[in-house]
């Protein structure tokens, strides 16, 4: 499959679906590592200098059996950790078919991978990746029902400063960075696009 035939509804299906397989009690915050290792039977290894040598905090195989995860990210941002590892679930589940063709194999052939890809099918994993991730970790249906709760009622293109006193109980519940829940809340419409 050519990734820029993946369209923005197709994403936000795969993502319910998943969560459905996955995380079907709704339990919150997304237990990502417990999902993949426990459930997906994908290994997380940890590697130090991962982020230093590629670039990157974490990538997965093309056999899919395991995401190697940069050390120092994963023991000193837990948040981003998080999402690296939602966001190589979303290749997994997404791009199967084109990683198995044309994915790294192992560590050494990352180093050329980017090399081996044309810019504009990159982007299109990347952003889908990227999608993926952030309605995984901060669904949809959970985030405007507390929004709701707290507000007494579901924010639509609100200024971010009405949101400000919630915001912090909204990231001990998601319990991602500060910068993905608000892009979540503004892909969602609830508060005004700040780019």
């Amino acid at each position: 499959m050519n990734p820029s035939s993946l369209t923005l509804v197709e994403v936000n299906r795969r993502a319910n679906e998943f969560l459905q397989k996955y995380n079907p009690s709704g339990t919150l915050p997304i237990p990502i590592e417990e999902i993949v290792e426990l459930q997906m039977h994908i290994a997380l290894v940890v590697v130090p200098g991962i982020k230093e040598l590629l670039g990157i905090d974490a990538f997965i195989s093309s056999d899919f059996s395991q995401i190697t995860i940069d050390e120092y990210a994963y023991e000193n941002y837990v948040e981003r950790t998080k999402f690296s590892i939602a966001h190589e679930i979303g290749h997994s589940v997404m791009h199967a078919e084109w990683y198995k063709n044309n994915g790294p194999k192992n560590l050494d052939d990352y180093l050329t991978f980017h090399e081996k890809v044309s810019p504009e099918a990159y982007k299109y994993l990347e952003i889908q990746a990227n999608t993926f991730a952030g309605l995984v970790l901060v669904p949809t249906n959970p985030l405007t029902t507390l929004l709701r709760t707290k507000l007494g009622r579901t924010p639509s293109n609100e200024d971010f400063s009405i949101l400000v006193p919630i915001f912090q109980e909204l990231l001990d519940v998601f319990q991602v960075s500060g910068d993905m829940l608000l892009y979540r809340m503004q892909k969602e419409k609830l508060v005004k696009s700040t780019y």
